[in-house]
Formats: structure tokens, sequence, C-alpha cells
């Protein structure tokens, strides 16, 4: 309903009820001269009757111009400069809220938000432009395979370089970025000069959360993580991005030689190598809540994947205090890896060059010479990493463009 509408209608309302009280109060006044008097009980009333269906109509105006036309309840004509207002609502995917950890302990999201993954669907386009309409700015974030560049699982759909979402210029629509690729493929990707800094959502995990337990048996040697795309355990999206083909050779040598006792999350009632099928217990999907205690279980992660951008299953896993036996050509994650925290192996040498890196990784695993989860405190987190963040946000951004004033924040962290 328009306003013109309402008001139209609210003024009818009040007019009906104030003739109403009149008439009333005719009435009354025509009875008194048939008395040939005046009572001043029926006067009272009929006053008082006026006044209450006036009040009634000022509540409803109230209301309607107040409550019903705010932008809480959806109404587009209200224009929001989010700059300047504290209420930045809480984004879905692609989009990602950017939250500002105050001096003084409480957090905001800021006017700064993450664009995530490729626009894959019409309302992401339409989304951004409302958004930026009403105060939002943007930065990029790798999380998603080689976004924002091409992707080349042939299981995804945008494995296509036709598909729309190659039809938008990602760096138009952000002011900086933050990639998790090594240099040469972010010299392939970004524009010369374009304001980047390598940072990855699995920087931000929560180590004072994820903590070891020394109470908790170790079940399991390792613990890999490759959930089934299919009830048949066809190859697809999944298995390809954690390369499940080139896993299944390192497993067979895990298995076979080392006798290594695995725990592999997803891929139950699917095939596995022959050596392991005493070895190695599969279990179906589980709840985060279910699968982050695993890791106690575990005396280190295997991390196959090849395409994956921000493994937080790696970063996790180090918070736990558990060394990294990792694919060297992984996207993102290989920040993590080192002579503190794990070794790398090559996927294009597994038959003669898995085993030398998985002596010396058992050697140094059973001497106790990993310290993961302290260099992982010392180097990355949600203060290390958060003021490397805030760090970057204000080298792009000008204070005056946002909704909070810099010597406030204690530290920035990505809405995860």
């Amino acid at each position: 309903m328009s306003s013109k509408n309402i008001i139209s209608k609210i003024s009818n309302n009040s007019s009906n009820s104030v003739r109403k009280s009149i008439k009333y109060v005719k009435q009354i006044d025509t009875q008194i001269e048939k008395n040939v008097g005046y009572s001043t009980k029926h006067i009272i009333i009929g006053v008082i009757t006026v006044m209450i269906a006036l009040y009634v109509c000022m509540r409803i105006y109230r209301w309607y111009f107040t409550t019903g036309f705010s932008n809480g309840n959806g109404n587009d004509n209200i224009v929001v400069n989010y700059s300047k207002s504290g209420n930045v609502p809480v984004m879905k995917r692609p989009f990602l809220n950017l939250y500002c950890v105050m001096k003084d302990g409480t957090e905001k999201a800021s006017n700064i938000v993450f664009i995530t993954h490729h626009f894959t669907r019409d309302d992401c386009e339409t989304d951004y432009n409302k958004f930026k309409a009403e105060g939002i700015l943007f930065l990029g974030l790798s999380s998603y395979s080689q976004f924002p560049g091409q992707i080349v699982n042939p299981h995804d759909v945008l494995n296509d370089p036709k598909h729309k979402a190659y039809t938008y210029d990602y760096f138009k629509l952000t002011r900086g970025w933050c990639t998790v690729f090594r240099e040469p493929m972010n010299q392939q990707i970004f524009p010369k000069d374009y304001p980047r800094i390598n940072m990855a959502e699995s920087d931000f995990a929560n180590y004072e959360q994820h903590l070891p337990d020394p109470d908790v048996k170790k079940e399991y040697d390792f613990i890999y993580i490759c959930l089934k795309d299919n009830d048949k355990c066809e190859n697809g999206w999944q298995s390809t991005i954690r390369e499940w083909e080139i896993t299944k050779q390192c497993l067979d040598i895990m298995c076979k030689k080392y006798k290594l006792k695995g725990l592999l999350l997803g891929r139950i009632n699917c095939q596995i190598p022959d050596n392991c099928h005493q070895l190695m217990e599969l279990t179906d999907f589980q709840e985060y809540s279910t699968f982050i205690k695993n890791f106690n279980k575990c005396r280190f992660v295997f991390c196959g994947s090849m395409r994956d951008a921000s493994p937080r299953t790696v970063s996790e896993g180090i918070c736990f205090n558990l060394p990294i036996l990792m694919n060297k050509n992984i996207l993102g994650g290989w920040q993590y890896l080192n002579e503190q925290t794990g070794e790398f192996f090559d996927p294009n040498n597994i038959e003669n060059g898995f085993e030398p890196i998985l002596d010396k990784f058992i050697k140094k695993l059973n001497n106790n010479e990993y310290t993961p989860r302290e260099w992982f405190i010392k180097n990355y987190g949600k203060y290390n990493s958060g003021k490397k963040l805030f760090d970057f946000v204000k080298s792009v951004f000008k204070e005056d463009e946002l909704n909070i004033k810099y010597d406030e924040v204690q530290y920035m962290k990505p809405g995860i």
C-alpha cells in the first residue's frame, strides 16, 4: 500500500471517528434539549470519546511512519548509508563480512565486505549493486579454488570459460585482494600494482579453541578427509579437489610398507587400496562438532589436495599440534609448511620420491621434532593475521569511508 493511500485511509478513519463522536454528542444535546436541561456527565463522555478517537488515529499514523516504513522491514525506498551506520547486515556467500575487534573487546561488522567466489547467480550482481549504493566497500578473498582465475576442476560448472561468471571484472568490483597463491601465479592473475596481500581464511584458525588433549588416546597415525561425491563413489568434484587418484598411491605405500593406521573421513563404503583394508577406518560425513574431535585421536594430517585454496582442516590440524604431510602443488596452505610443521611430497614422483619423504617425516614425528602449534601461534591466528589484515585495510581505504575509527580497532578478521 502506498504512503498516499495509507494517509488517506488514516484520514478517513480519523474523520469517521470524529464524525461519529460529534454525532453522538449532538444526539446527547438533542436529548438534553428535549428534557430542557444540560447534563455535565453526557458532555464529558462526548469530549472523552473525541479525544480517544484522535489518540488512536495518531498512534496508527506514528506506527506506519516509524515502524512500518523503516529499513528493517524491507522498504527499498529508504537508502541506508552503511559507512555512517553500525548496522551492517550478515552477508551470505559469495559475500563475507569483515569484522573489527575493537580495543574494548567488542566486535563490529565494518562496511567492508569480501567477495569470496565468482558471481554464479543473478542475485549476486543485484546484491552487489544494492550494497555498493548503500556504502558497502569490497575486497576480494581467494577461498574457492583458483578464484578469481579460471576454475580447472572438470567437475565444476565454472570450468566452462564461457560461463557468465567470467563476464565480471572482479578487480573493478573490489579495491584490493587477499590471495593465497604463490607469487608466479599471483602475477599471472592480478593486474600490475593492484593492491594485494597473501592471506587466507584458514590463517584465522582458532588455536584457543582447538587444543591438544593429552588425555585422548592416539588411535590412528594419520587423518585424511575426502568426501565421496555420490553413493557409487564415482569421481566428482570432491575427489578431484582432494586428488583421490594420487592419494590412493600414497595410501598404498603408507599401509603396505609402513603399516600406518589411518582415519579416512567421508568415503564410507568406497574402495580403498587392498593393503589398507585392515589398517584404515572409513566414516561417513560428520558434523563439524563431531569431526573436529578426531584430530586428538591422530598423529598427523595427510593432505593430498592440489586444487584447494584455503584448507582449514590443515590449519586446524596444526592447532592440535599435528604436523602435515602435504602435496607440494596445493594452491593454498603451502604457507604453513616448513621444518617445524611438516613435509611436502611431489605428486608427480610418487613411485620414486614419496618413500624418502615419508622416511624423513616419520623419523621426525617419532622424535617429536615437529612443533606445528607453537609455530602457528607465533605466525598466524586471529591476532597476528588480524593485525596484518588491519594494516592492509588501512593501506587501501580512507578512514572517512568507513563506519569505524582506526584508532578504536585492535585487529580485523573475516566472519568465518
